[in-house]
């Protein structure tokens, strides 16, 4: 598939820049849409159309600092496979929907909410939870202390608990 998209690339220097994206970030950009999709094709074809949109917007590339080119990549295919999965999600009639059944929450859900905690702590829980960053690694990336990254984890924990608690949901 690589060859494929090193095609759709017009000069040599891009498509080594991307051949050496692709191989660094491929089988990151897999897992996490493994995470959110439950199946190991899916979770391909969610990658293929991730680097595709990297393709469409390559020129953005090379202005991304590179210590943040990975939370990019990790939101293009966390897009990608909550659109496949939505796609793939059967249509429910108004009629017959019941509404959320208030008890659990599935791990797409999660994520959704987790996409709505505020950056501060965002960050900090993708690169732990998303990326399998550890303490040290993300605190060495975003030039913060270990203590900050585990204050920060823990308050974006309890936020999510709020913010699940509120919607009638548990983790």
């Amino acid at each position: 598939m690589l060859a494929v998209f090193l095609n759709a690339l017009e000069s040599g220097e891009d498509q080594r820049l991307f051949t050496a994206l692709y191989e660094q970030h491929r089988d990151t950009m897999w897992h996490i849409a493994l995470h959110i999709l439950k199946n190991s094709q899916d979770a391909e074809d969610a990658v293929q159309s991730a680097f595709l949109q990297v393709i469409r917007h390559f020129e953005m590339v090379p202005k991304i600092p590179h210590e943040r080119l990975s939370f990019w990549l990790a939101s293009i295919v966390k897009n990608e496979a909550y659109m496949l999965l939505r796609k793939k999600r059967p249509a429910v009639p108004l009629e017959s929907w019941d509404g959320p059944a208030g008890n659990e929450t599935d791990g797409v859900e999660l994520l959704e909410l987790f996409d709505r905690l505020p950056e501060i702590y965002h960050v900090v829980l993708e690169m732990k939870f998303l990326l399998g960053c550890t303490d040290r690694e993300i605190a060495r990336k975003l030039g913060i202390s270990e203590t900050a990254v585990s204050t920060r984890t823990s308050r974006g924990h309890a936020l999510l608990k709020k913010i699940l608690e509120k919607e009638g949901l548990s983790l």
